[in-house]
């Protein structure tokens, strides 16, 4: 039987959580099922710790009463991630901000409101990912934005991030730091000449890799 891949949007749009699920099947191989599943009892979207609160309920009651060898959550804000007791459960911004420090060069996290900055802030800092985070910025681009307005959010989300490289020259890797940015990695790098991390694909790239990797044989 093939392993099963949970990808959780706790968030209730809908439209956000099918956009996810196209784009991470893009780097999903076909030995692994993969579902996705939209928390009906979240916010809209989730901007800071308020919307946290009000989406964790429904998070945990996926996570707890659905079937999976390994789940995302995806929301950068890693919604639910420390109140789960499962282990097989990470979120797509700590996938991203790991990717990043990997890489052992000045990272920054561009992100969308203000409200989620000490959100993330915290997050990296509980991961152990602070050693080469230059700062995380908020572009002051709403999360629906991007799935209602997306190609004029896309070139706002460019024009903020030409502003941090402009006030931080030594950048070498931005990652995007929402969900709702999933997809725009590419174009970016091209107008930036600059790595961009896209939270979806490391999140997919990582639990690919985590549930394909041979049993140690005891043998």
């Amino acid at each position: 039987m093939s392993p099963h891949l949970l990808v959780v949007n706790p968030n209730s749009t809908a439209e956000m959580t099918d956009r996810i699920d196209a784009e991470a099947r893009q780097y999903l191989p076909a030995n692994i099922d993969m579902s996705t599943r939209t928390n009906p009892g979240g916010p809209p979207s989730i901007q800071g710790a308020a919307d946290g609160k009000e989406a964790l309920p429904g998070t945990l009651e996926i996570l707890q009463k659905t079937d999976f060898d390994l789940a995302i959550i995806a929301c950068f804000d890693d919604t639910g991630l420390t109140e789960t007791a499962k282990k097989n459960v990470f979120g797509i911004g700590q996938a991203a901000m790991q990717a990043a420090h990997d890489l052992r060069q000045p990272y920054a996290v561009l992100t969308t409101s203000e409200l989620s900055v000490p959100v993330l802030e915290a997050n990296a800092k509980s991961y152990g990912l602070t050693d080469t985070l230059i700062c995380i910025r908020a572009s002051t681009i709403a999360v629906l934005d991007f799935e209602q307005q997306r190609d004029a959010a896309n070139k706002r989300l460019i024009a903020a991030a030409r502003k941090l490289m402009e006030d931080h020259p030594e950048l070498r890797t931005i990652v995007l730091g929402c969900a709702g940015m999933g997809g725009l990695a590419e174009e970016m790098e091209q107008h930036l000449n600059l790595r961009v991390i896209d939270p979806i694909k490391a999140a997919v790239t990582k639990a690919v890799k985590t549930l394909t990797i041979p049993a140690v044989s005891l043998h």
